[in-house]
């Protein structure tokens, strides 16, 4: 069996079958140094040598929220590595909001009271800053573009900024300018304007994190994008397969599946839902 601690407003935490334990909401920063996670958030915050040669100024960052996942490998390496830089400039941490999201499919990357709901999270870690009035003023995506120092430098200083996901984040910005009915009338653009991405995973787990909230039209959208950008990965074609079946359409999923066995004909998983 599974147990879930409600009863504290942060630090809250899911123990699964296998004796994982994952923070989930808000969460403190001494709750880090604690097991069962003070062995990686001590080791990745101890080594990490901050850039002392950055001149790096916080001054418009009133505050700073982080989404990260306790399960996640990228979190985990980077999350102690920021707070070390933010400690090396004696920001407020007071200032400092860490929210911890799940890894479930039925709540991929969701908080307990959908704090992310609205924010655009669709990789973890995302450092978020924001100026006084609490508008963001910009984001690092997952890992640093060239290294955290400069990035933090160059997010603070308007600078043009393009995240490691560029494509997730054009989607993000069109789907606020345009319907999903639009879009389709400019799919055609949006191919030759992504043509050059080499990340089959981008659009896909961008996907992943609209279908579980329900973004339904959107998800499919961004599945079926990506699936033409990517003809040749068999994981496109075994996500759309999946999505489709879960709207309870199965000739789409069925047609999915074929398409995915043209390039993989041996492929365990797609052979598993051709029985469907």
């Amino acid at each position: 069996l599974s147990t879930i601690a409600i009863s504290q407003p942060i630090n809250r935490y899911f123990e699964g079958a296998n004796g994982r334990i994952t923070l989930l909401g808000q969460a403190s920063l001494d709750r880090f140094k604690e097991d069962p996670f003070q062995e990686w958030y001590t080791k990745n915050h101890d080594e990490y040598e901050v850039d002392q040669n950055q001149n790096i100024d916080l001054s418009k960052a009133d505050s700073i929220t982080i989404f990260m996942g306790t399960w996640c490998g990228d979190s985990k390496r980077e999350v102690p590595r920021f707070v070390k830089i933010l400690e090396s400039q004696n920001y407020d941490l007071s200032k400092l909001k860490i929210m911890c999201l799940n890894t479930g499919f039925q709540n991929y990357k969701q908080a307990p009271e959908r704090e992310e709901r609205g924010v655009n999270i669709h990789r973890v870690p995302t450092f978020i800053f924001h100026d006084i009035e609490g508008e963001e003023i910009g984001r690092i995506v997952e890992e640093p573009v060239e290294t955290l120092e400069q990035d933090i430098i160059t997010v603070l200083a308007g600078d043009d900024y393009a995240t490691a996901y560029p494509v997730a984040k054009s989607m993000i910005q069109y789907f606020e300018e345009f319907s999903v009915k639009e879009l389709k009338k400019k799919k055609s653009e949006l191919l030759n304007e992504f043509k050059d991405s080499e990340n089959v995973y981008e659009l896909n787990t961008y996907g992943y994190v609209l279908w579980t909230s329900f973004q339904i039209p959107r998800a499919q959208f961004v599945f079926e994008l990506n699936a033409e950008l990517f003809p040749d990965e068999v994981v496109v074609h075994q996500t759309y397969a999946r999505f489709m079946d879960a709207l309870g359409k199965e000739k789409e999923a069925l047609g999915s599946v074929k398409k995915g066995l043209k390039v993989e004909p041996e492929n365990e998983r797609l052979l598993e839902m051709q029985k469907w």
